[in-house]
């Protein structure tokens, strides 16, 4: 063996005989034994205590109450739906109205055809729906039969007589009511009991009610009217 491999052999086992005497420290152990989180504050633990988070709000429910629109709505009030239309003039002295409305709903009934009158009766109408008509029939109208409304004529339609009511848009005439059930009862043949409740319920929030039995010329109608005649009510 030469020289150098006789000194590379003996570097060898000096190395080894280090190495066997060398013992590399454990690992620290970084298991959840080891770890000790800092307890809060006593003050903070005292808050959370009494804290609790605000409700989530109800996404799904209903919103505010808001108030009904007018919208389609005349005479500022949201029962009576219709059209506000221009005043109306005619030759024929007595026929005029000055804030004609075109109502076709009072109070969720339909009026069929629509009826031409102006605000006091609109509302008059609407006052005797909720308060007359339909306790009369046990909520169950849902349309009045126009016979009708606005219209320049005599009064019953005779030549001569003084200008009809009509003609100031202060009166109509309903000839039948149709029920929630599709059946319909007219004036002319249905004239009974509800109808004759119904009819005297509105004395009092009308001037002047005429129907069958009245004068002869309200067989097949009740004629209801605001218009001021120089004394008390007429219900008949």
């Amino acid at each position: 063996m030469g020289l150098a491999a006789a000194m590379l052999t003996c570097g060898l086992a000096r190395a080894e005989g280090d190495l066997a005497q060398f013992h590399p420290k454990p690992r620290p152990a970084f298991g959840s034994t080891l770890v000790h989180p800092k307890s809060r504050p006593p003050a903070l633990e005292s808050g959370l205590a009494g804290f609790r988070p605000m409700k989530r709000p109800d996404f799904s429910a209903k919103g505010p109450k808001i108030a009904p629109s007018l919208v389609g709505s005349v005479c500022q009030s949201v029962q009576i739906k219709g059209k506000a239309l221009p005043p109306m003039k005619a030759r024929a002295k007595g026929c005029r109205v000055q804030d004609p409305v075109l109502v076709n709903e009072i109070s969720g009934v339909k009026l069929v055809p629509p009826a031409t009158i102006d605000c006091a009766e609109a509302l008059a109408l609407a006052h005797w729906v909720t308060t007359g008509l339909q306790p009369a029939f046990d909520n169950a109208v849902v349309r009045l039969n126009v016979a009708d409304s606005y219209a320049c004529r005599p009064r019953n339609n005779v030549p001569g007589n003084p200008v009809s009511v009509h003609g100031l848009g202060q009166a109509i005439d309903i000839a039948g009511f149709k029920l929630a059930d599709g059946s319909t009862l007219t004036v002319a043949a249905d004239y009974g009991r509800q109808i004759k409740a119904a009819q005297k319920a509105g004395c009092g929030t009308f001037y002047t009610i005429l129907g069958p039995g009245s004068d002869g010329f309200h067989e097949n109608h009740i004629h209801f009217d605001v218009a001021a005649h120089g004394g008390g009510d007429y219900c008949r």
